[in-house]
């Protein structure tokens, strides 16, 4: 049982303490604080490739201004697509892929188009969405193989790990979890042991075949072709029955589009995108439902926040069956662009403005400041966190949020496995070698976005610097750190 609690929000605040409930039986329970350090911000803003102002989507029409949402932490929806490419959608420059219904929600909230995932791989990504933590504190840095929840690696997200939805559910929220976990398979890993108070979906990557509700397999579960209606028909249902008289936080993480790619029979051909186009073009319609859902219940008594991203970029290697980085280089399981930098939008008419681009470079580590500061929590400074509060960046109170990289930006580190290998800071992304590339490189992002002209040789004078602190930055993370947890693959 969740208690009932007044959560006054001030949202306007960056930083913020999160008390957690003296009741020790309520279910979700951990004995440590959260906390979360505002780490550094952002260097000048940029647009879809980083290098124009913020600037409006375009708009077929006006779009009216909304009347200011009732007081009070929102409802929050947070819908994550899997290996989605940043070139995936209309609003994002998609050709041939129809995507009306996220199109729609960007012309009518807030696009990001400089929004980064720590690594590029589906484990570690959702692993640091909710838990606010770089990879290597978390020790989830590959992808975790299949399971059951009585059979396979018993590894997982730790019982001590502070998720979102714990974080919320003590703030008086109602939790719900809708698809793809990847965080774990076997029962003390599973959501409803992390904050969910239920859960519908598939544990993992690479399971196609043993779909749960909570922690018991679903009898004569839906073929792929069918998941997502079933997933979508299962948000709606959380959305309509959700008790009005507190807040609900919704996890809607799909499956799509990760191959293998099985549209419905109602999708399959109708995109000019193909195969993938109609995979892409039935998530759309899923959000679409879940918007609808949405704008039936009203808000007379409290308003929703709606967030939409990708966990990584897309699966260059399965031809077409992969998605589009954009104007971005290579993608998922790459820290160049395409892998890390992916779609993302936010809606709360109201409070953020109805059709604006922001090109401030910012992190899915900051969804977990940004959501628990909304309901009104408070994150002790015990623990430090690099994720920011983004409600002031997004709702337009300020065009930039300080920190200590170049020029007063933030410092942006990327992850390959449990390895930090990139520093963006301001208008600079520094890599060290990989599979990717033998020598340390150098780009400028605002330039050069594509990542095709390496100033390494010619700007060693801000190179060496950038190296030097990523090499502490990665010690400072690393220093309280957990062992790796059994996984590997791009999956």
């Amino acid at each position: 049982m969740i208690t009932k609690r007044v959560a006054e929000v001030n949202a306007r605040r960056h930083l913020l303490r999160y008390h957690r409930s003296p009741d020790p039986m309520r279910r979700g329970r951990r004995d440590r604080l959260v906390a979360v350090g505002l780490s550094a911000v952002l260097a000048g803003l940029t647009a879809a490739c980083g290098s124009a102002p913020d600037t409006p989507v375009p708009a077929a029409s006006a779009i009216a201004s909304s009347p200011s949402p009732p007081p009070g932490p929102p409802n929050i929806i947070l819908i994550l697509a899997d290996d989605l490419g940043y070139g995936d959608l209309g609003s994002y420059g998609a050709p041939l892929i129809r995507t009306p219904n996220l199109d729609r929600l960007a012309a009518e909230g807030v696009r990001m188009t400089d929004f980064r995932v720590p690594s590029a791989l589906c484990t570690p990504s959702r692993g640091a969405l909710l838990t606010g933590l770089y990879p290597p504190r978390t020790g989830l840095v590959g992808n975790l193989p299949s399971g059951s929840p009585t059979e396979g690696i018993s590894d997982g997200i730790d019982d001590d790990e502070i998720t979102v939805a714990q974080a919320l559910e003590d703030r008086g929220y109602g939790t719900a979890m809708v698809g793809k976990w990847h965080l774990g398979s076997t029962l003390a890993h599973l959501p409803t042991f992390h904050g969910f108070a239920s859960y519908f979906g598939i544990s993992n990557g690479d399971q196609t075949f043993l779909l749960l509700r909570g922690t018991t397999p679903v009898k004569d579960p839906p073929g792929l072709d069918q998941i997502t209606k079933a997933y979508t028909r299962e948000a709606v249902t959380i959305i309509r029955d959700a008790d009005h008289d507190r807040p609900f936080f919704l996890y809607l993480a799909h499956r799509s589009p990760h191959v293998p790619l099985e549209p419905s029979p109602e999708f399959l051909g109708r995109s000019a995108g193909g195969l993938y186009g109609d995979v892409v073009e039935e998530l759309d319609w899923s959000v679409g439902e879940v918007m609808k859902a949405v704008r039936d219940r009203g808000s007379s008594e409290r308003s929703t926040l709606v967030l939409f991203m990708s966990d990584n970029g897309p699966w260059l290697s399965q031809g077409e069956g992969a998605g589009s980085p954009g104007p971005f280089r290579s993608g998922k399981n790459s820290p160049y662009e395409g892998g890390v930098r992916v779609p993302a939008i936010a809606w709360w008419p109201g409070r953020y403005p109805a059709g604006r681009t922001l090109g401030e470079p910012v992190m899915s580590l900051d969804v977990f400041p940004t959501l628990v500061a909304m309901a009104g929590g408070r994150l002790s400074p015990t623990l430090t966190y690099y994720g920011a509060d983004l409600t002031p960046l997004l709702s337009g109170q300020v065009s930039r949020l300080p920190g200590a990289g170049t020029d007063g930006s933030r410092e942006l580190l990327g992850y390959y496995f449990g390895d930090a290998v990139s520093l963006r800071s301001g208008r600079w992304k520094f890599l060290r070698p990989g599979y990717w590339d033998l020598v340390d490189t150098l780009y400028d992002l605002e330039a050069d976005p594509a990542e095709r002209t390496d100033l390494y040789p010619t700007r060693a004078d801000v190179a060496v610097p950038l190296s030097a602190r990523l090499a502490v930055l990665a010690d400072e993370i690393a220093f309280n750190g957990k062992k790796p947890k059994k996984g590997g693959g791009p999956d």
